[in-house]
């Protein structure tokens, strides 16, 4: 109970600093209508749809995270068009998502607040973090193309691997780390559990409660829905990462 306590305190935490980085609101925004695909995918959704979604922290959520959208076949992803845009999305992604998580940072240690620095200082460690996610959710794609049947094995595999990895693009970020300095004791973290584990359940069971209206809402009401979603996404996705920030300032001391 305790642990959940604490969650929500850092929830509200977060909260306390929307005057201070609520200028940052349109980045998951961005992101969200970036990923063009979904966006088509969730404009074209044949009757009613219902789903649920299980988010992991990630430096920003979009509208996508908090949304469960119909499966489809993988095979447009291995298109030469479908590598070209994952690509594009992966490098222009890493640069706001180091700008935004930096940003986030200063305005919770209440320092001078530059989004280009910090996009510029950590966007090759972004980069690499980003292009492992992607190679490996490609790879699990894959493993599913051949094989249908291993589609659970491959999705628990998935949030086993993205708990392990999650704090990376955090300590990155706020500690000045390489990626693999801040892989390997985000999964130092992970392994021992504890504080780590415990902010990671509760943030998938909030973000899973959060995902089922949400999901109704976007998938069932057209481009107003998609709006609509749009909106309360935004400030979710700022509090949430806020929240994770805090996390990780709190729980690290720095060098």
């Amino acid at each position: 109970m305790n642990n959940v306590v604490e969650f929500f305190r850092l929830l509200g935490e977060a909260w306390g600093k929307f005057e201070e980085t609520k200028w940052l609101l349109p980045v998951p925004v961005v992101m969200s209508l970036l990923n063009y695909e979904k966006v088509l995918e969730a404009l074209n959704v044949e009757g009613f749809h219902f789903g649920i979604q299980f988010p992991l922290p990630e430096p920003t959520p979009t509208l996508w995270s908090l949304v469960s959208l119909p499966a489809k076949a993988s095979g447009a992803v291995f298109s030469l068009e479908g590598i070209t845009f994952t690509a594009l999305f992966i490098l222009l992604g890493s640069y706001l998502e180091a700008g935004y998580i930096g940003s986030i940072r200063d305005e919770v240690l209440m320092r001078e607040s530059d989004f280009l620095k910090n996009a510029g200082r950590d966007f090759p460690e972004f980069l690499k973090f980003n292009a492992m996610l992607y190679a490996v959710m490609m790879f699990l794609i894959l493993t599913v193309m051949v094989s249908p049947f291993m589609a659970l094995s491959a999705f628990l595999g998935l949030l086993i691997f993205l708990y392990a990895i999650y704090g990376t693009p955090f300590l990155i970020s706020i500690y000045n780390l390489s990626f693999m300095d801040a892989l390997a004791e985000s999964l130092n973290m992970a392994k021992n559990g504890g504080e780590y584990l415990s902010y990671a359940i509760n943030y998938l069971a909030v973000g899973t409660l959060i995902s089922i209206p949400l999901t109704l809402i976007v998938t069932n009401m057209g481009i107003a829905g998609l709006v609509v979603g749009l909106l309360l996404s935004a400030p979710i996705s700022l509090t949430l990462s806020t929240a994770t920030v805090i996390f990780f300032i709190n729980f690290r001391r720095g060098p």
